[in-house]
């Protein structure tokens, strides 16, 4: 069983090199574990404030959307990740069993590496979910 602090201490692994925050979310944009900067100590990029929860509405909406109509648009059902690059940083989100994993970076972080350590934290990820999922 994942015990919600042990989860944020492997979500805060990611948490490197310019990757800001880690998420995990259940399909429908609710917050199930977070880590990364607080508010107080996020960098001032914008002129809005930032919530984590924002992020996580958001990847939910960018993946449920793709599901909808990419797979037919694409003719593919086999998406691994999503990578987004906005002005001020880039997200990527990724199916680990039932939810999904996101992580949030800076403007300066290669979309390669911050796809490495979705896919990372998402193989570590999966058996453990896939288990309290099932039960």
């Amino acid at each position: 069983m994942l015990r919600p602090k042990t989860l944020a201490n492997i979500l805060s692994q990611g948490n490197t090199g310019g990757v800001e925050c880690s998420l995990l979310l259940n399909r429908e944009g609710a917050l199930l574990a977070y880590s990364g900067l607080a508010e107080k100590d996020k960098p001032k990029t914008s002129s809005a404030s930032w919530d984590p929860r924002m992020t996580a509405v958001l990847a939910s909406s960018i993946w449920h959307n793709y599901e909808r109509y990419g797979k037919i648009a694409f003719n593919e059902d086999k998406l691994r990740c999503t990578l987004v690059k906005c002005q001020h940083g880039s997200l990527v989100i990724a199916q680990v069993a039932s939810v999904l994993l996101c992580l949030q970076a800076n403007k300066d972080v290669p979309l390669g590496l911050l796809q490495t350590k979705a896919k990372t934290l998402a193989e570590y990820l999966e058996e453990p979910l896939t288990q309290v999922s099932l039960s």
